[in-house]
């Protein structure tokens, strides 16, 4: 059996197969970026948090001492040069970044999975067939904004 005679035999499949990819890697990509996104946030306001309460430190000591005052400065200038925090902190942030995307897209993950895990073709269809449907649902609801509430001009 030649190479294009099996691919015209498992033509079907392959396209839901390519179907399901398409979907897993758009979400994949989404999930992506706004992970980047949440680890810089969270990686910025920890570093922004810590930062101000070593800064307060310096502001308020209980007896009036010049070396508690330039001790307390010191340490305070330490955290501001300090740079290990933010690299735990934006792996952190892309990880919940990462895994709130696909909490939210869990239906197209679903379907996108169920296709390219089911061994039949029937399978495979319905889950491509499902990510089509979606997909079609998203561009009109958020894309073109059919079914959605105008909050510029409340007439509409």
């Amino acid at each position: 059996m030649s190479f294009l005679s099996k691919i015209s035999v498992n033509a079907p499949k392959l396209i839901a197969k390519g179907i399901g990819l398409g979907t897993l890697g758009i979400i994949g990509y989404d999930a992506h970026v706004v992970g980047k996104l949440q680890s810089e946030v969270t990686a910025k306001s920890a570093d922004a948090n810590a930062s101000a309460d070593y800064f307060n430190n310096t502001m308020y000591l209980d007896t009036p001492s010049t070396s508690k005052s330039k001790l307390a400065r010191m340490v305070f200038n330490m955290e501001l040069e300090q740079n290990w925090r933010s690299f735990f902190n934006s792996s952190i942030g892309y990880s919940k970044g990462f895994v709130s995307m696909l909490v939210s897209n869990v239906v197209p993950f679903a379907l996108s999975m169920l296709t390219l895990l089911s061994k039949s073709t029937v399978g495979s269809w319905i889950g491509a067939a499902g990510s089509l449907l979606y997909g079609g649902y998203v561009v009109c609801k958020d894309v073109l904004g059919f079914g959605r509430h105008n909050d510029l001009n409340p007439k509409f």
